[in-house]
């Protein structure tokens, strides 16, 4: 027996390969469900991702095949341990169903719930394991039998497999659980030297075996860990063998130096191999040792010389695992003739399936293989060397493009739908443009090659199928590089990857689109700090990625939706101070948390930006950034806004806009600081950002404040502070002017800051907001402020002095001065002469009919301030709303029984209060959202009281119409059980029938004085089903009905048992008169009388049965008797001129905002408001 003495080689040391392992998790829809259902059942699936040489199909599993599952349920934040029983999932049996490629669990494993997280723990071959942290193991002395009646071969059965994914949240996603080759391989190769006949070598003897390893193995299920338990065999370990190769599973151990580890015997002749330093057996690696063997002429001695020795990735076993191979059509080519090669093996290339190509081929023969060979399937270029030549893109930009050697071309397989199985070339340097896109049925794992340096744009595109792992090369600098060819699509866009996405530390450029809605990629990403060029939607979509994003330092520039609707990132973004700009969209739904350190060098902040992040804690803007675009912070379009930011905002001196939503619903922020070079504040920039308690603004001139730019901003709570000079300006400016709080300094403040009078004398609070003593410094000498000076916050009487009626108008300034800091503030004050005194009486009609002195109706004016009034246009709105009023029957014939009052309510300022302005007028009437209207109910009853025939007795019969000084559309009728009703109806503007007329005919002569029903139809739903919010349903209507109310509508439709039967047959009506369903909101459930009315479209006709009950309520207050006959001979039909519109039809200008508003029917009597009971 000879022995060989080997030196220490260097070793290469590569990656495991991994095994892939899919889970499915469950649908929130059903978490917290006792009952479980499939979609939130936990599904496995995997392969073994190792390097594919031999065997097309090899996933690393065959039919039958049994995995053990654990899964371990978290505590909280804290993980569960791992048991032999108790898990969440104890050994669970997953068997490998190979003609249906799936996995069949024993039992189904669901989530806990939608907040638990898990670990999952897999390892193979299934057993019985007693232990967690001492399984016992033990591979198979004779590793060279094979599976057979079901029984495991013995290289098989020595394959230890383990893998753990560690805190996985309940997801839909797609889970990936790494499993491991955790033994060792010994693989001895031996290579055929001189001396040997032909055929005498293949007819030699050889035999290899495994010396002095130990076979029996400790293992921890927990961490994989594997230790030999015991010493070292006496007996050899038989390798599995396929021609010339042996290979072993060995349990990880070290052997020592001098010791034999292979007995290999060539033609009857032993020999040992032996190493002169001692062996260490890697776990997870093939330990490779590849031995020429020469024979020597004459004497016919064989010699043995170890010619390699490396540490390689695990390549897919000869024998493990024997699924349903294919073996590839090996084809030895020279470039540019890969059909005659395959022509000169006697091979069909249109029947040729799975191919392995040796020697060298070019652009022609990769275009042939797309074109030609319709049924290629696997394609092994592992061993190919692909030699210069011009590759050719036909979309897009049409061209040529050189490839220079172990270059893959342009299209080399573009859109091969047929292929489902790649090896890529050793000796790879670049894959050219859209070499593999749309090859939609590639599948398995991508291993790009060490030496690869660049990958073009399309390369992978919409390969969608390959669900596997990605694996990049050391050496790769450039992803995407060509991305002026666009539309070839991101070089990994749309792949199916289900892994970690490990970017390689010497990537420099990654391109447009690269990896845009690589839904299954997953981890934390990180970006080599190499990286200096990131193109747009590099990674948008992809949603699985989570935790922090750090952007490495050679990145000057986020671009635009680089990162958008990655919204597993939950962590913390850092940016660094060489950033400037962030592209618009960049980190748009993403779900970045905490303080947001914003470059101290960012000048631009585009377009949604931050929107849908939820960072929290101060922000701070850096001095270098002149802009900020829309919804860069807040968003209305579902993403959510950065509602937890907080502090003070300053904005830098140098910007000039703000865009529109930036911060909209960002409800956390305290204040705002505006530079001097503000311009425009775009709209609804601050929208919803209700915790804002303080603005400063620098310039003297006001920016441009464009609509609902402070919507949801209170403001009467806080000073605005401006320039001194500037105060007048703001006051006046839109946007600016509906503070009512504007001051140089926040220490004093008057408010209001306006004040007007008409002809007699008029008193007003003021408030005197101080923070020290104050004083009256000046003021015009026809008015009076008592106190003049006082201490901290005062109450104080402003007192305009009475002038003649027609004299002219005058103005001034009554200035408050802060004595300690000489600080001013100005209250400007108008004062108008007029013909009226304010708060006098006018009689507008005097009723010439009933017996009760006549039927009050009170029209007041509300938000009408001193010139409003003085100009004369507020008495012609008024006489011009009771015209309208009357300009419909019946009130038209029943004209004479009403009285018509007005007076002169003077208001501080112009125009009415919505739910984002505030204005001083003399009822407080505001728009409440939409078209309703509200004021001070007690206030408006007071104030009517005083009209002349006006009492409490007839308070309750009494109409007050109150006129808001607006021209929007809106409207409502507020009304108390005992038939007090106050109808707001403003200056509509709207076209025919929305406008004024149609308003005071609907809410004041149909809901306040005839307390009819609206017929309008807003749901397509029965009223007794409906389950809306947003009105009445049976119970309000019913209670409606009970106060004698409505008698125009009915919740039957039984034609004897409606309010208006007897209208239906009498001849002088049942042409139009009949039962119509639909009303009061909805169009199924209530019925009406005619087919439209005032009550439905705004058009000036009252339906038959609703003038019936108007004058049945005239007669009744006017103490008359009333009769049918004589309602008939005094009827009109006539409704002038009335255009027909269906509502929604064709120039129907309502919209959600301008609905009609049902009335609201208040609890109690006006008669117990605390105003009202002072009155006699």
């Amino acid at each position: 027996m000879r022995t060989i003495h080997i030196s220490k080689p260097t070793l290469l040391y590569y990656m495991v390969a991994l095994v892939a392992m899919l889970f499915t998790g469950c649908s929130d829809d059903f978490f917290g469900s006792s009952e479980q259902h499939d979609s939130n059942r936990i599904q496995l699936s995997g392969d073994i991702d190792q390097i594919a040489v031999t065997r097309v199909n090899d996933n690393g599993f065959c039919n039958g095949d049994v995995m053990g599952v654990y899964i371990v349920d978290y505590d909280g934040n804290t993980p569960g341990t791992l048991k032999v029983s108790g898990n969440r999932g104890d050994n669970v049996r997953h068997t490998f169903d190979e003609p249906n490629y799936k996995w069949s669990s024993a039992y189904d494993l669901f989530w806990k719930d939608k907040h638990t997280h898990i670990d999952v723990y897999g390892y193979y071959p299934f057993a019985n394991p007693e232990s967690i942290e001492d399984y016992q193991f033990e591979v198979q002395k004779d590793q060279s039998t094979t599976t057979s009646e079901g029984e495991m071969g013995g290289y098989e059965a020595s394959d230890f497999l383990w893998g753990k994914v560690a805190d996985v949240a309940p997801t839909t996603s797609v889970i990936r659980l790494p499993l491991a080759h955790r033994m060792s391989n010994a693989r001895v190769t031996l290579i055929q030297g001189s001396g040997f006949a032909e055929g005498e070598w293949a007819n030699t003897k050889k035999i290899v075996l495994t010396a002095n390893v130990a076979r029996k193995a400790s293992i921890n299920l927990s961490t994989g860990e594997i230790k030999a338990a015991g010493s070292a065999e006496s007996t050899m370990t038989i390798p599995s063998r396929v021609n010339d190769e042996w290979r072993t599973i060995v349990v990880p151990q070290t052997v020592a130096a001098g010791t034999t580890l292979f007995s290999i015997t060539i033609g009857g002749v032993p020999y040992k191999f032996t190493k002169n330093e001692a062996l260490t057996y890697v776990a997870g690696k093939m330990m490779n040792f590849g031995i020429k063997v020469d024979k020597q002429a004459g004497s016919g001695a064989y010699k043995l010389t170890l010619v390699s020795e490396s540490i390689t990735p695990w390549e897919n076993d000869l024998v493990s695992h024997d699924a349903m191979t294919k073996e590839y059509v090996v084809i030895n080519s020279t470039a540019g003739h890969l059909k005659e090669a395959i022509a000169a093996a006697n091979k069909d290339f249109t029947k040729i399936k799975n191919l392995k190509i040796t020697g060298e081929i070019n652009a022609q023969d990769f275009y042939f293989m797309r074109d030609s060979m319709d049924l290629l399937s696997a394609l092994n270029l592992k061993e190919v060397k692909i030699k210069k030549s011009i590759g050719y893109l036909d979309g897009g930009m049409v061209g040529e493009i050189d490839y220079d050697d172990c270059q893959i071309p342009c299209q080399a397989m573009y859109a091969k739908k047929s292929l489902n199985l790649l090896v890529l070339p050793d000796n790879l340097t670049k894959i050219g443009i859209a070499a593999f896109g749309e090859c939609q049925n590639l599948t398995g794992s991508l291993n790009i090659p060490e030496g690869v340096t660049e990958i073009e744009v399309g390369a992978f595109v919409n390969c969608h199928a390959m669900n596997g792992s990605i694996s990049f090369p050391s050496t790769l600098k450039y992803i995407g590089r060509k991305e002026d060819r666009w539309w070839y699509g991101g070089t990994f866009a749309r792949c199916g990857f289900n892994s970690k996405l490990i970017l390689p530390s010497n990537l420099e450029c990654l391109k447009g689109n690269a990896f845009e809605e690589c839904e299954g990629l997953y981890g934390e990403l990180r970006l080599p700090e190499k990286l200096s060029e990131l193109g747009e939607c590099a990674f948008r979509g992809c949603k699985n990625f989570s935790g922090n994003l750090n952007i490495p330092q050679n990145l000057h520039k986020v671009p635009n939706n680089a990162f958008e609707y990655c919204g597993g990132m939950n962590g913390t973004l850092t940016l660094h101070d060489g950033v400037t700009a962030i592209g618009e969209y960049a980190f748009r739904g993403t779900h970045f948390r905490g303080e947001i350190k914003l470059p101290k060098n960012l000048v631009v902040l585009q377009n949604y930006a931050f929107a849908g992040c939820d960072f929290s804690g101060e922000l701070k803007l850096p001095s270098s950034l002149k802009s900020i675009g829309r919804k860069v912070f807040g968003d209305t379009d579902g993403d959510g806004s950065c509602w937890r930011l907080m502090g003070i905002v300053e904005f830098p001196e140098g910007m000039q806009s703000i865009g529109e939503q930036a911060f909209y619903n960002c409800r956390s922020i305290e204040g705002l600081v505006f530079p001097e070079s503000m311009e425009t504040i775009q709209n609804s920039a601050f929208e919803g950002c209700y915790g804002i308690n303080s603005i400063v603004c620098k310039s003297d001139m006001p920016a441009n404040v464009l609509n609902n730019a402070f919507n949801g901003v209170a403001k009467d709570n806080f000073t605005l502070e401006v320039p001194e000079s500037a105060i007048s300006q703001y006051q006046a400016a839109s946007g600016w002017c509906d503070f009512k709080r504007i001051a140089a300094h926040h220490e004093l403040v008057c408010r209001p800051s306006v004040a007007c009078a008409l002809s007699t004398e008029h008193k007003q609070k003021l408030v005197i907001n101080a923070e020290g003593e104050w004083e009256v410094a000046s003021k015009p000498d026809w008015c009076e402020v008592s106190p003049a000076s006082g201490n901290k916050k005062t109450e104080v009487t402003l007192t305009i002095k009475g002038m003649a009626k027609n004299a002219d108008s005058r103005d001034g300034k009554v200035v408050f001065r802060l004595k300690n800091k000489d600080y001013t503030h100005e209250c400007s004050v108008t004062q108008y002469g007029y013909e009226y005194g304010e708060d006098e009486w006018i009689t507008l009609q005097k009723a010439t009919k009933g017996n009760n002195g006549g039927i009050n109706i009170v029209l007041l004016g509300d938000g009408f301030n001193a010139k409003d009034i003085a100009s004369g246009g507020y008495l012609e709105d008024i006489k011009q709303e009771m015209e309208y009023f009357f300009g419909i029957e019946p009130y038209k014939t029943y004209r004479d029984y009403f009285n018509v009052y007005t007076a002169i309510p003077l208001s501080t300022e112009s125009g009415v209060g919505t739910v984002n302005t505030i204005r001083y007028n003399r009822f407080n009437t505001t728009f409440t959202g939409g078209v309703g209207l509200k004021a001070d109910y007690d206030e408006v009853f007071s104030y009517a009281l005083g009209a002349p025939t006006v009492n409490k007795s007839n308070l309750n019969q009494t109409l007050i119409i109150i006129v808001p000084n607006s021209t929007d559309y809106g409207g409502i009728c507020q009304m108390w059980p005992d038939g007090s009703a106050i109808a707001f109806c403003p200056k509509s503007t709207y076209g025919y029938p929305l406008d004024t007329r149609g308003v005071i005919q609907h809410e004041a002569g149909g809901h306040g004085f005839g307390k009819l029903g609206d017929e309008y139809i807003y749901h397509n739903a029965f009223i007794d089903a409906c389950d809306c919010s947003c009105c009445g349903h049976v119970d309000e209507f019913n209670a409606a009905k009970s106060l004698g109310w409505y008698d125009n509508l009915e919740l039957t439709g039984k034609m004897h048992s409606v309010g208006w039967s007897h209208l239906i047959f009498d001849d002088r009506y049942s042409d139009i008169v009949d039962i119509y369903e639909g009303g009061y909101m909805h169009n199924r459930g209530v019925f009406r009388s005619e087919p439209n009315s005032c009550m439905n479209n705004d058009i000036p006709y009252y339906s038959t049965i609703s003038r019936e009950s108007i004058v049945k309520r005239i007669k009744a207050y006017a103490g008359e008797a009333y009769s049918f006959e004589d309602f008939v001979k005094n009827d009109k039909r006539d409704a002038g001129i009335v255009e027909s519109r269906v509502f929604g039809g064709n120039g129907d200008q309502r919209t959600a905002g301008t609905y009609q508003h049902a009335p609201m029917i208040h609890k109690g009597s006006p008669l117990k408001m605390a105003k009202v009971r002072r009155h006699r």
